[in-house]
């Protein structure tokens, strides 16, 4: 018998790699996929689906490589610009992305994907009345279009329109009433917007999605729902999202002890050392086995729970210790202090789906530089984008390599007067602390920080600085200097 011809044979494997492709079998089609570009160098459709796959594998790099190669192939593939202009996303190269999105609405001004995908970008740009016309484009093309509703309350909660923004994330609902997003979305607006009971009800649509929240799938005990009685119950209390959110709402887990449980803390590793003080509960380290219990609860299902409203939020605890040879050791390592102290943080966790907006460049902190105090990085790790600045500023006097757990971060903090940081866990500690912190937020913050305050309810020792306009970083750290300028006139 003759062999199939080559192309056949390609073809023929394409074919299976599409089926397993169409059946979620991620790993297996892109396998043949690739069998096929081996085979046939220039097939469009392998290339750009390998791609696809290799983005939907968390491989923006190779994704963009695929799709680059399958594009030189076929440059006027709106598909596959939409599809680049995500690689870049997740890249978070967003120039790139919005050239891709640019060329597939000339290529097709009538398709609505385009659309709202530019949308996206252009929000990440802050460019948010550029990217509002884009979703009410996507719209006007398509009225039942959900994502761009979505993303369309987004932007107008960035712009402070929150009524618009509330009915826009209502006739996503409308559309797909089981999309835990847009619930989400919804949930963390009315938190903002200080409407408590029906915000933490849309917030707990988060728990549909327990593997993104560092929960698990289940428990070996039902959930708490606030109904049962917990006098000699034990109460698996699970901490979830990042180590901010562990901070701010451990508060609640002593509450539970206080109406009878037995409550089993289960902190990320990190952060057990900070709360080992934490009044009336047992703590134990996310991924090791718990004992016996007759419920769990996510933790920040607690302020729902109990019912937390700005007229009873618990007080931050009095928890984070110190041992004293440790902070012996850190007033070693700064020295004798000669001018008023400073804690900077300028950056969280880069991977943050609001990094964009709530990090700040080291380059625009340098401007409040003086002379007048002693600043102090707060940060174990610096990005590669800012460490020339901080190695051109020895002002700014750095201890990464030294910091070895989270309670020298504590120690540090103990030793300053005051804290400036952007919206990370090293604020929450901070403020936990009871240190005079001073926050440098986006225009359209996190919904705990709620809106036009510089106070907060969650803690007593903080102090809000808001941008302006979206991005614009300027204006809030000259706020800063001034008011540091007036405490520094104050202790002379």
């Amino acid at each position: 018998m003759f062999a199939q011809p080559a192309a056949v044979q390609a073809q023929a494997r394409f074919q299976q790699a599409w089926a397993l492709h169409q059946g979620g079998q991620l790993a297996q089609a892109l396998q043949l996929y690739e069998q096929v570009i081996q085979a046939q160098p220039k097939h469009f459709d392998a290339l750009h689906l390998a791609g696809v796959i290799s983005l939907q594998l968390g491989h923006a790099d190779k994704a963009v490589d695929l799709i680059t190669r399958a594009l030189k192939i076929d440059r006027d593939s709106v598909s596959a610009l939409n599809n680049r202009g995500a690689a870049y996303m997740e890249l978070r190269q967003y120039d790139l992305a919005l050239l891709n999105y640019n060329k597939a609405i000339s290529l097709d001004p009538k398709a609505p994907k385009s659309y709202n995908n530019r949308g996206n970008t252009l929000g990440k740009l802050n460019r948010l009345d550029e990217a509002l016309q884009d979703f009410d484009k996507a719209i006007e093309l398509d009225p039942v279009y959900f994502a761009a509703y979505n993303n369309r309350a987004t932007v107008l909660s960035d712009l402070l329109r929150y009524d618009e923004a509330r009915a826009s994330l209502n006739r996503a609902i409308e559309l797909n009433p089981e999309s835990v997003d847009a619930h989400w979305n919804l949930g963390m607006l009315l938190l903002r917007l200080g409407e408590f009971e029906q915000g933490w009800l849309e917030s707990e649509w988060r728990l549909k999605r327990p593997q993104a929240l560092g929960l698990k799938d289940t428990y070996a005990a039902p959930m708490w729902t606030g109904a049962e009685p917990l006098a000699g119950k034990t109460v698996l209390v699970c901490s979830e999202q990042g180590l901010g959110d562990t901070i701010q709402f451990c508060r609640y887990a002593p509450l539970l002890a206080g109406m009878g449980a037995r409550v089993v803390f289960e902190v990320q590793p990190a952060l057990m050392d900070l709360l080992q003080h934490l009044p009336s509960v047992e703590l134990i380290a996310q991924g090791s086995e718990p004992p016996a219990h007759d419920f769990y609860c996510p933790l920040m299902s607690l302020p729902m729970l109990l019912k937390t409203d700005l007229s009873n939020m618990p007080p931050p605890p009095d928890v984070i210790r110190v041992e004293p040879a440790q902070l012996s050791h850190w007033q070693t390592l700064l020295g004798a202090k000669r001018k008023p102290r400073v804690g900077l943080v300028w950056s969280g966790n880069p991977s943050h789906v609001d990094d964009y907006k709530r990090s700040i460049p080291l380059q625009h902190i340098v401007q409040i530089l003086g002379d007048d105090v002693e600043w102090i990085s707060l940060h174990k790790d610096v990005r590669a984008s800012d460490q020339a600045v901080l190695a051109s500023h020895p002002a700014i006097r750095h201890f990464g390599t030294e910091q070895k757990v989270f309670t020298d971060a504590a120690a540090i903090c103990e030793l300053l007067d005051v804290v400036i940081a952007v919206d990370t866990s090293l604020a929450h500690l901070a403020a936990t602390m009871g240190k005079p912190t001073w926050m440098l937020l986006a225009r359209s913050a996190d919904w705990r920080w709620l809106q036009d305050r510089q106070d907060n309810p969650w803690y007593p020792s903080l102090k809000l600085y808001r941008q302006d306009k979206p991005g614009d970083w300027a204006g809030v750290l000259q706020a800063v200097r001034a008011d540091l300028d007036q405490l520094l006139t104050k202790a002379a």
